[in-house]
């Protein structure tokens, strides 16, 4: 009887080890999973803000520089 109560112990501890370990397993993957979906989003930002320098640039030089003067936000 001893011996069935040593076994049924080692056999609790094996499947909470076991439960435990998978659990940390799935928090690490869904971790992974926003960091890479942050990293995208962050990614999509910074091309959106590159591709906006780069259509300001062009106007700018499509004007020579000068501001149009029909803009209405210029100021004097």
């Amino acid at each position: 009887m001893n011996w069935l109560a040593i076994l049924r112990a080692l056999l609790g501890f094996a499947s909470t080890l076991t439960e435990y370990l998978r659990n940390r397993e799935l928090l690490e993957a869904g971790e992974a999973k926003a960091i890479a979906e942050g990293l995208s989003n962050a990614n999509e930002a910074i091309e959106r803000a590159r591709r906006a320098r780069r259509n300001a640039v062009r106007d700018f030089d499509k004007r020579d520089g000068v501001p149009d003067d029909e803009d209405p936000n210029l100021r004097d």
